[in-house]
């Protein structure tokens, strides 16, 4: 069994290999049809351009590693298949249920080792290749001030911010309003400011030309002051956040970044589903093994077409059906973990389906 297993490995890497290599070799031409025009009128040096699609690399892993898991599975137990050798297999008592005891564990931990790969080293490539793509090729709008934010600070606080300059720790046109409770507001104090700046070795926020407006009953009690400070919970480096694109942060980051949004007062519905979508991608690899190799087990006179078609077909209906579930979650008509993984979830139930009704 244990001669067996590593042989039916070494098929399934060969195949895995050179899948994951042709399909980055296809992304890397594709994407070079489009942008080279781009560095050449940008004048960008040779060095950068390779540096370009080296950190572009691991994005590039993190999509085609499950379909590369889907056509080892496919090809690889298919043409065993094809040649009968599975049959001897199954002949000398090594079922499919053996086999899927091989191939699972090891595509279950490669779904553990993509996590980690896209979860922390994937977005920090991305900085890099969003770095080039800003410097070289202007695709993207350049760091500059944010405008109109708005935070719930604490349950009883809000803070407003017209304009905040990350650079500079600046913002501009600040109102603070404390309520007596959450549940009930009732204004109780409110200070305007024209200036606030972020003090980062104090770690507090101090505010100038304030005005403070206290409101006890039918009375306002309004008092200035040319400075003050204020220990918010809100920091600079939440604001920074904004500044950044998601696909740039590691999903601890992300998680964060969610969270300074809804504490904003802004819907966060998609960038939550596409937050437990990067949970559910990785485990791909776990999904389309225990699906592909109950189909391929099964003799097909049209061969190895067959095989080619029927990953095509599944590449197209696994990524289609993950893009209309996030864009569902994005309308809040699923909660938003069930919508980043409703895919693996109906996938898997059809796996378990296919391995349990094809003949072992």
């Amino acid at each position: 069994m244990r001669i067996v297993g590593l042989y039916l490995l070494r098929q399934l890497g060969l195949v895995f290999a050179f899948a994951i290599g042709a399909l980055c070799i296809i992304f890397v031409v594709v994407n070079a049809i489009e942008k080279l025009d781009d560095f050449l009128d940008s004048a960008t040096p040779a060095s950068v351009i390779l540096e370009y699609y080296v950190v572009f690399l691991p994005e590039m892993l993190k999509y085609v590693t499950p379909v590369a898991t889907l056509l080892a599975c496919l090809f690889g137990i298919g043409r065993l298949t094809q040649r009968h050798e599975l049959t001897a297999m199954k002949a000398a008592g090594i079922g499919l249920r053996n086999i899927l005891a091989i191939v699972l564990p090891v595509a279950l931990c490669l779904s553990l080792l993509q996590f980690l790969f896209n979860g922390w080293v994937v977005p920090k490539a991305t900085e890099r290749k969003l770095a080039i793509e800003r410097r070289y090729l202007q695709q993207l709008a350049l760091q500059g001030p944010l405008f109109n934010l708005y935070f719930r600070d604490a349950p009883q606080r809000t803070v407003v911010l017209q304009r905040y300059d990350p650079e500079q720790r600046q913002a501009a046109i600040v109102l603070i309003e404390e309520y007596r409770t959450a549940n009930a507001p009732h204004l109780l104090r409110r200070w305007e400011a024209q200036q606030m700046f972020w003090d980062s070795l104090r770690q507090v926020w101090r505010a100038r030309q304030v005005i403070e407006r206290t409101y006890e009953g039918d009375q306002v009690r309004v008092r200035s002051f040319p400075e003050r400070d204020f220990a918010l919970r809100l920091r600079h480096e939440h604001l920074l956040q904004l500044q950044r694109s998601p696909a740039e942060m590691p999903l601890p980051e992300l998680r964060r970044f969610i969270a300074t949004l809804r504490a904003g007062g802004q819907d966060v519905y998609a960038l939550e589903t596409n937050y437990f979508a990067e949970f559910a991608l990785p485990f791909a690899h776990f999904v389309v093994a225990l699906f592909a190799v109950p189909l391929a087990s099964v003799y097909r006179r049209s061969g190895l077409a067959a095989q080619f078609s029927a990953a095509a077909v599944i590449v197209f209906v696994y990524m289609v059906f993950a893009r209309v579930s996030q864009i569902v979650g994005a309308t809040a008509l699923l909660p938003a973990p069930l919508a980043g993984w409703s895919a693996n979830i109906v996938f898997l139930v059809a796996g378990v389906i296919t391995a349990w009704r094809t003949r072992t």
